[in-house]
């Protein structure tokens, strides 16, 4: 799917032992409150791994950023376990450039897996548009 309108999205893949919370478009003021109420969603739902992919995140913002550090720093608080999928090249450059990037647990990238199609019991997914919200976890 093609966001090169900046349109923030936000899809969540339920895999085995985790919830995988693909972001696409710009992570910004506009977007961070739909993300919130995704991460608010799965965070404490008992898998045992929360991750924010951001492999197809064209942008990301103070707020964004925020949000992320708010939310891994509430996981580890929580004894749960919070980690990232590295984005492209401009995405990863906020993290280093605010020397965040050796705050959070980044995976190898993997090859992304379709947000569609997949077979019986590996997974599902679902979008997850959510109200816009401010209150903080």
């Amino acid at each position: 799917m093609d966001h090169t309108d900046g349109a923030f999205r936000c899809d969540v893949v339920h895999e085995r032992s985790r919830v995988r919370i693909v972001v696409s478009g710009e992570l910004d003021l506009t977007g961070a409150p739909r993300l919130e109420q995704t991460l608010r969603t799965f965070l404490y739902t008992g898998f045992g791994r929360v991750v924010i992919d951001l492999r197809r995140l064209s942008f990301i913002d103070s707020t964004g950023l925020h949000l992320i550090l708010r939310y891994a720093e509430a996981a580890r608080r929580a004894d749960l376990r919070f980690g990232l999928i590295p984005g492209p090249r401009a995405v990863q450059r906020i993290f280093e450039l605010t020397g965040t990037d050796v705050l959070f647990d980044f995976e190898p990238p993997t090859p992304p897996s379709r947000l569609s199609g997949y077979a019986a019991g590996s997974g599902s997914t679902f979008s997850q548009p959510g109200p816009r919200s401010s209150n903080a976890p």
